[in-house]
């Protein structure tokens, strides 16, 4: 189920199908090895129509993805459930979801579900305020025009 030789991005459906169920996603940021990743796949927080988009929390205390920030595309390989197979690879935009926006509140309570056993700080209520301090929330969405 790879994406063809000629680097055709798979179809979005199949995309979202194979990303959703996946527990852990490797995303590579080019120049760098693949990193693995926990994500949530949530439909439609990117607006209405969205066939949805995989977000991922790094930062501080939480998963690090080298050069995250600082690039619009990276890959990413769905590994499928024999070991050694991929279910799935595509290309994916990057984009930074802003502390306190629409998108923000609408993937934040997936993103905590995601983390159940997040140790709070003294003095917090939430993780997702030190999220919003200190970390980054990435949605890759499948590219377009690839």
């Amino acid at each position: 189920m790879n994406a063809d030789p000629a680097g055709t991005q798979p179809d979005a459906a199949l995309i979202a199908e194979v990303t959703k169920r996946a527990g852990v996603i490797w995303v590579e940021v080019a120049g760098r090895r693949p990193r693995a990743v926990w994500h949530v796949w949530i439909r439609g927080a990117a607006g209405p129509g969205s066939a949805g988009a995989a977000y991922l929390l790094t930062g501080p205390g939480e998963q690090d993805v080298p050069g995250l920030a600082d690039v619009d595309r990276v890959e990413v390989t769905v590994p499928a459930r024999e070991p050694g197979e991929v279910a799935c690879h595509w290309t994916a935009d990057v984009v930074r979801v802003e502390p306190a926006g629409a998108e923000w509140e609408a993937v934040i309570g997936p993103l905590l579900a995601g983390r159940l056993n997040e140790p709070l700080a003294a003095g917090e209520t939430s993780a997702a305020e030190r999220w919003a301090r200190t970390c980054l929330v990435s949605r890759l969405q499948p590219a377009t025009g690839h």
